[in-house]
């Protein structure tokens, strides 16, 4: 009897080990699959993180080009105040003005970032200056965008009203081609526009306001070099 107790209590052992073996290589194959799963996520994340800032870098770059294209055309406005009547004939004036306040707008691909925030994927990355990078990258969004705001309020509530009656809105868009463009039958002179200071200080304002955007989208465009980089296969 205490033979095949014996026997028995080994063959109650042994299974017992057989099924713990059993279970911890399952639980390993199925952490292997979890990890090859996650890995495979984490490059479908980057890679589409890669694409989405090759593109935010060309559209950044469409955008800083018509900030310079509107800051440069208010320089030249500004640089013309307190000039002779002759001088300003010299320049087209409506056409300075429409360059000077043509409206732009920034819309990056900001999809995958907003994902794997949103959905807690995150964690996916690994690679903790990716990670970092993307913090940084919806910091100074904030940033950026809040500065665009205060230039669009700035210019919408403070400038355009002021040039309300002293410009030809009609002229200023003619180089639109809209329907109900073209020149003015009211003549505006704009001889005594130029002799404001207090256009000048409008003006030295919006500047302001459009040096501060543009700063920040310099930040941005390193930034997006910085994560292209972080990215690449």
């Amino acid at each position: 009897m205490e033979n095949k107790t014996s026997k028995y209590i080994k063959y109650a052992i042994g299974e017992i080990v057989l099924v713990m073996i059993g279970i911890l290589l399952a639980l390993q194959v199925n952490n292997w699959n979890q990890n090859r799963i996650e890995q495979n996520e984490e490059k479908e994340v980057i890679a589409k993180l890669h694409s989405d800032f090759n593109e935010n870098k060309k559209v950044l770059k469409a955008f800083l080009s018509e900030m310079n294209m509107q800051m440069n055309a208010q320089e030249t406005i500004m640089n013309l105040i307190g000039s002779s009547k002759e001088e300003l004939d010299k320049h087209n004036i409506d056409s300075l003005l429409h360059v000077s306040f043509g409206s732009s707008e920034v819309a990056f691909a900001d999809n995958t970032i907003k994902n794997i925030m949103q959905s807690g994927k995150l964690n996916l990355l690994k690679n903790d200056k990716i990670t970092d990078l993307l913090y940084k990258w919806n910091a100074l969004s904030e940033i950026r965008k809040t500065r665009i705001v205060k230039l669009d309020n700035w210019s919408n509530n403070e400038l355009l009203p002021y040039l309300l009656p002293k410009i030809s809105f009609k002229q200023m868009d003619m180089a639109s081609n809209y329907s109900w463009t073209g020149t003015s039958k009211i003549k505006p002179d704009y001889y005594p526009l130029f002799q404001e200071v207090e256009f000048e200080n409008y003006l030295d304002n919006n500047l302001w306001h459009y040096q501060q955007v543009k700063e920040r989208c310099e930040e941005t465009d390193k930034l997006i070099d910085d994560i292209i980089d972080a990215t690449k296969p």
